[in-house]
C-alpha cells in the first residue's frame, strides 16, 4: 500500500512540475527546441541557413585572411580579433568593410582568444586573453592554457598559466549570469578514437585563476575527457570517421536561455579510404579532411541538442574560395534587422591539401566570409500551405503587448488565441477576435478587436495558441 501511495505521490509531483509555468518575463523566446510547443499539429521545427555575403575586406580593399577568434559589438561597431600567433584587431561600421585598428603582439600567444568581460568590476581587467602553449618535447611544468588581461583590448599583461593541460584549440569563455559563473568551452581529446575531438565545459569563479580540472595520469599532454566533462561529441548519427573540431560557443544576447554552438564538424580522411587525396609531400600523410559548420542548441549550456545535421551555411563549390573547409567564429554582431557572423576557410582541406588533383589549379583561395541571419532566425516553427497549430505550455509574462517575429510572406496567415493554464480560451482573446497577421515582421504586435493590451493577464499563467498557414514563427515576446 505504501508503495502505491508513493507512486501516486511521485506521479502527482511530476504532473505539478510539468505544469509549472515558464516565466518568460519580457524577453524574446526562441523556437530552438520544443520548450514552447506543448501540443501541436502540422508544425515542424526547422533550421534556417544563414545567407552568405562573401569575403570581407580591409581599408585597402584586400581580403582579410586569418582565423577569427572572437566577434563583438563594441560602441556600435563590429570588432573582429583575428590571427593565430598574435592577433590583429579590425572594426566595421556595416559588418562588411573593415579597418585595421591595432595588433596584439605574439609573445608566444598561440591560438589566442579575447574575452570582453561584462562582469568584471576592475577596468584594468576588462579584456581577458587566453592562449595555449606546447613545448617540443612536451613539458608538464609549462604546457597548457595561459591568461592575461587588458584595459583596452590591445595591450595585455604577461600571461600566467591557469590550466596545465594542452587544449589544442582556442578556449571560448563567457560570463553566464544565469548561474553566476564563468564558463569555458574547449577541446577534450580522446586520443586513439575516430571521434577524438570533443567539446568540454568548465565552470569557474575567476577565469584568471587556475581552472578546476580532474588530475589523472595520462601518457600525453593533451586535455582529455578524463580532465574535464565533455558536453558534446559526434554520435551514431554522424559519419563514423568524424568529430567536432571547434565549438564556436555563443551565448545569444537577444533572448532568454539561448545557448548556441556553431560546431565545425570534421570528416577526416585516411589513405585506405581516400587514396585519391595527394599530400603536399609525397608519402607524408597528415590530418586531412573536410569541415562544415553545423548548429547545436541548449537552454543551460550543459545539455545540448542538434535539431539539424545540415550545414548552417553551404560549403563553397569546388572552384570557390571557401570549398571544403569552414570554421565559424564565436559571437554575433547586430546591424539593424540582421545578425552578422563570420567564418574562416582556407579553400583547402584541413592541413592544406586538395581533395583531387583536377582541382589543384584554383588560385584564389581562403579568407574570412560573412553570413547574415535575421534576428532570432536560427530556427523556426513552420507550417505548410495546409496549415498547422501549436499551443505553448503555461507561461507567465510581464508587459502589455504580445509581439511576434514571424514570416508568412504575402500568402500565409497567423492567428493567436490566449488560453488559461487549463487550455480554455480567455474571453476577449479568442481566435475569432484576433486580427489576421500576414507578412514578414521582426516585431509585430498581435491585435484582438483593435487592441494589443494584454496587461490584465500579466503575472497569471496563460497559454498561447497559434494557428499558422504557410509561415515561419521565429520567436515571441511581451513588451510594454
Amino acid at each position: 500500500m505504501l508503495r502505491l501511495v508513493l507512486i501516486a505521490f511521485l506521479a502527482s509531483a511530476a504532473c505539478a512540475l510539468a505544469l509549472e509555468p515558464v516565466d518568460v518575463g519580457n524577453r524574446a523566446q526562441l523556437f530552438i527546441d520544443r520548450r514552447f510547443i506543448a501540443n501541436g499539429e502540422g508544425i515542424e521545427l526547422r533550421m534556417n541557413q544563414a545567407q552568405k555575403l562573401g569575403r570581407i575586406r580591409d581599408e585597402s580593399g584586400n581580403y582579410i585572411r586569418a582565423h577569427v577568434s572572437r566577434v563583438y559589438d563594441i560602441d556600435g561597431k563590429t570588432r573582429l580579433y583575428t590571427g593565430s600567433d598574435g592577433l590583429d584587431v579590425y572594426e566595421s561600421e556595416d559588418g562588411l568593410q573593415f579597418k585595421h585598428v591595432g595588433s596584439i603582439g605574439s609573445q608566444g600567444r598561440v591560438l589566442a582568444t579575447v574575452f570582453l568581460d561584462p562582469h568584471e568590476s576592475d577596468t584594468s581587467r576588462r579584456y581577458k586573453l587566453f592562449n595555449i602553449q606546447l613545448s617540443n618535447p612536451s613539458n608538464k611544468d609549462t604546457d597548457g592554457v595561459y591568461a592575461s588581461y587588458s584595459a583596452d583590448g590591445l595591450t595585455f599583461s604577461e600571461g600566467v598559466r591557469i590550466y596545465p593541460r594542452y587544449t589544442d584549440n582556442p578556449a571560448v569563455v563567457w560570463w553566464d549570469a544565469r548561474i553566476g559563473k564563468y564558463v569555458i568551452y574547449t577541446r577534450a581529446l580522446a586520443i586513439g578514437s575516430e571521434n577524438q575531438r570533443r567539446i568540454a565545459r568548465i565552470e569557474t569563479d575567476d577565469p584568471l585563476k587556475p581552472w578546476p580540472y580532474t588530475d589523472v595520469p595520462l601518457p600525453h599532454p593533451f586535455n582529455a575527457p578524463e580532465n574535464a566533462p565533455v558536453v558534446l561529441q559526434a554520435d551514431e548519427h554522424d559519419d563514423p570517421f568524424s568529430d567536432m573540431y571547434y565549438s564556436a560557443a555563443t551565448l545569444y544576447p537577444y533572448a532568454q536561455d539561448v545557448y548556441l554552438m556553431f560546431t565545425a564538424n570534421f570528416r577526416h580522411f585516411a589513405p585506405n579510404r581516400q587514396p585519391f587525396v595527394r599530400p603536399r609531400v609525397e608519402g607524408q600523410w597528415e590530418d586531412f579532411g573536410l569541415l562544415e559548420t553545423q548548429i547545436a542548441v541548449s537552454r543551460d549550456g550543459i545539455e545540448w541538442l542538434r535539431p539539424s545535421r545540415e550545414p548552417y551555411y553551404p560549403t563553397g563549390l569546388a572552384d570557390e574560395w571557401d570549398r571544403w573547409y569552414a570554421v565559424m567564429a564565436p559571437g554575433v554582431s547586430r546591424h539593424g534587422n540582421y545578425l552578422y557572423q563570420y567564418y574562416v576557410s582556407s579553400g583547402m582541406t584541413h592541413d592544406s591539401t586538395v581533395v583531387r588533383q583536377e582541382y589543384a589549379g584554383v588560385k584564389d583561395l581562403g579568407g574570412i566570409g560573412a553570413v547574415r541571419q535575421r534576428v532570432d532566425g536560427f530556427f523556426s516553427a513552420d507550417a505548410g500551405p495546409d496549415g498547422g497549430w501549436l499551443e505553448t505550455p503555461p507561461i507567465v509574462f510581464a508587459g502589455s503587448s504580445l509581439r511576434l517575429n514571424i514570416d508568412t510572406g504575402a500568402m500565409g496567415t497567423a492567428f493567436v488565441e490566449l488560453r488559461d493554464a487549463d487550455g480554455k480560451p480567455i474571453p476577449g482573446f479568442e481566435l475569432a477576435q484576433c486580427e489576421e497577421i500576414g507578412g514578414n515582421y521582426l516585431d509585430q504586435a498581435v491585435y484582438w478587436n483593435g487592441s494589443t493590451d494584454v496587461s490584465k493577464l500579466a503575472g497569471s499563467p496563460v497559454r498561447l495558441y497559434i494557428r499558422l498557414v504557410r509561415g515561419k514563427l521565429y520567436s515571441f515576446r511581451f513588451s510594454e
